[in-house]
């Protein structure tokens, strides 16, 4: 018999989730693994404030982002 269970590393991620471009500085709010919106530009400039994607590289990828906190309030 064979018993699955979720492994204790990986966590369940509750979105949405920031990350800081470790090339350009550029913050992304996540949705989805792959999906967000800039929140904050970087330099050089690539994206704009406001700019949505789907096809991030994924949130989970430590050589490309590391985690933020942001306070998001209105």
């Amino acid at each position: 018999m064979i018993e699955v269970k979720k492994s204790e590393k990986a966590k369940e991620i509750k979105y949405p989730v920031a990350r800081k471009s470790k090339f350009n500085g550029e913050v992304v709010v996540f949705s989805g693994e792959n999906s967000g919106i800039v929140v904050k530009v970087g330099h050089p400039l690539r994206n704009t404030v406001g700019t949505v994607s789907e096809n991030w590289t994924s949130l989970t990828n430590e050589s490309t982002w590391e985690p933020v906190d942001v306070h998001i309030s209105g």
